[in-house]
């Protein structure tokens, strides 16, 4: 494993310089993000930790720079202060780095970028002309729900900002589904009887399906109203520290859908004239495309510099063995979510283990429910 650190304290240096001097690793170390830029455009490396308190360019613009010179990296944000929080970084340490953290994290990120940075599925999301952007308001609001003063006016300006946006929220609020009395036609009173939860549910949706690939015998709408269900449902069924990162991997857990079917054209026909209703058609994909949507997904949220909690659970939706060693949470609720909303069946060893089988029949009711909303 390649590793280039930029702008580390002495402290930090010294804990990376134990690690990495044991096996057939590499440290590189530069002082600042104009040196890591010039490195970057010799030399390859797998993990890029950047200390917060860079001296030449502020943390945001050095991820931005870094994903530009080195999209197939990991970045790691080395932390001051525990409020710190960057969109752009895969992960997060707070320093001074303790040794068995920094390997923990490890641990848990490389075997899935490894996963999704195979060079067949870069290639295969390198025949893309154009990919879907990252959702910007969403990460917006995202970041303003963690401050402590957050209101409903600060929400409504941002989203103000969007005519679009306002159009599709105050659609939906005022839809058969939530109408209950007097047409809505201010924003804010519209965030006030949605709620928070559902409006960012709503702008997540309406950012990323604002793509709108040509794909023929593919309904757009109706992945969107499954991906809108499945984030309810994951969301419903974790634990409130959760429930954010389950909505937002339910929203997300199909996008690879809408760059995989644009790489081959000839292959996307022969897909769709033979999947099978009630399957997951993973096995087909890997067969037509040489990787799945999942795969695809997982990468293309790596692109925008997503936690890899989130990159995890799209990569193993579909692979629930591999989550029987895990505690439950947000790949375990989005795979779930995911299953009981397509009416498949769910592996016997997952029941097992998270002792499902007391719930189910309620589970299955829940799904249901949400379908048919």
């Amino acid at each position: 494993m390649k590793l280039l650190l930029i702008g580390a304290n002495s402290a930090d240096q010294a804990t990376l310089n134990k690690i990495f001097s044991r096996g057939n690793h590499t440290l590189s170390q530069v002082a600042n993000a104009e040196q890591a830029l010039e490195l970057l455009a010799a030399s390859r490396y797998d993990v890029i930790a950047v200390n917060e308190q860079l001296a030449d360019m502020a943390v945001e613009a050095c991820l931005k720079a870094l994903i530009q010179a080195a999209p197939h990296a990991l970045k790691i944000v080395v932390t001051h202060d525990d409020n710190s929080d960057f969109d752009l970084a895969h992960e997060q340490i707070r320093s001074p780095i303790h040794a068995a953290d920094l390997v923990t994290l490890l641990e848990a990120m490389v075997p899935q970028h490894k996963v999704i940075t195979k060079k067949h599925i870069v290639d295969a999301v390198a025949k893309v002309k154009t990919l879907p952007s990252p959702p910007k308001v969403y990460m917006q609001l995202n970041q303003l729900l963690k401050q402590s003063n957050t209101d409903s006016a600060k929400i409504a300006e941002i989203i103000s900002r969007d005519p679009a946006l306002v159009a599709k929220v105050l659609q939906f609020v005022n839809s058969s589904a939530m109408a209950k009395g007097k047409q809505i036609t201010n924003i804010g009173d519209a965030i006030t009887k949605m709620g928070v939860d559902t409006l960012c549910c709503i702008v997540m949706t309406a950012e990323m399906f604002s793509y709108q690939p040509n794909i023929p015998d593919f309904s757009i709408e109706q992945e969107q109203r499954h991906c809108l269900a499945t984030a309810r449902m994951a969301a419903s069924i974790v634990k409130a520290q959760l429930k954010q990162q389950a909505l937002l991997t339910g929203l997300l857990h199909g996008i690879g859908k809408l760059v995989l079917y644009e790489v081959d054209e000839k292959q996307t026909k022969k897909f769709m004239a033979e999947r099978l209703n009630g399957s997951d058609n993973i096995g087909l994909e890997q067969k037509l495309f040489n990787t799945d949507h999942a795969q695809v997904g997982g990468y293309l949220l790596h692109l925008w510099g997503f936690p890899y909690a989130i990159v995890e659970a799209l990569v193993l939706q579909y692979q629930p063995e591999k989550l029987l060693n895990k505690p439950f949470g947000t790949a375990h609720a989005v795979y779930l979510a995911n299953t009981l909303l397509k009416e498949r069946e769910l592996s016997p060893l997952f029941i097992e283990k998270f002792k499902l089988e007391p719930m189910l029949e309620k589970l299955v009711a829940r799904a249901e429910k949400i379908r048919n909303f």
